[in-house]
């Protein structure tokens, strides 16, 4: 009787088995766009122009707005000024703009050397990009040296400016 039973049981499992009836699937499609990260190029290097040194050692700093001379320094009307100019591109990036903080040594020809140091950006510390590009200018101060000697003065290495950018 037992194995009837059992055998009766298996038949009845095998022909109404339990399966759900109902069911609904819906799919989504995936999207995504790339862009290009933020990126930083220079547009123009820092430049004091022609300066005429007297007695007494001092400083000009090259400000963002103009070359402003002290009372030791005297510039020259054949020497164009300029600050250093950067612009940095993105698509709606919030970024930080870092200058360098080390002085940077010239030398001329005969190594002379001058020291240029301060350096400051015109930027807030942090912008957004949005759609376009943004102009960054930095500004720093040329110490001159009581009778600086003549001559053409280079930088021995660039100064750096960091874009941190999310």
């Amino acid at each position: 009787m037992k194995a009837k039973f059992f055998f009766t049981l298996i038949i009845l499992i095998t022909f109404f088995r339990f399966e759900v009836k109902a069911q609904a699937t819906a799919y989504a499609n995936i999207f995504a766009t790339v862009v290009a990260p933020a990126a930083m190029t220079k547009e123009m290097d820092l430049s004091a122009g022609e300066i005429i040194a007297s007695r007494g050692a001092s400083s000009n700093a090259l400000s963002v707005q103009n070359m402003i001379p002290s009372e030791n320094v005297n510039l020259s009307k054949n020497g164009k000024t300029t600050v250093a100019a950067f612009q940095v591109t993105g698509k709606n990036s919030t970024y930080a703009i870092t200058v360098q903080n080390q002085p940077v040594v010239l030398l001329n020809e005969n190594a002379n050397s001058v020291t240029v140091n301060n350096f400051t950006s015109e930027m807030a510390m942090i912008a957004n990009t949005g759609e376009g590009a943004q102009r960054i200018r930095v500004s720093a101060n040329l110490n001159v040296s009581e009778n600086q000697p003549t001559g053409k003065y280079d930088s021995t290495a660039p100064f750096n400016v960091t874009l941190n950018y999310n």
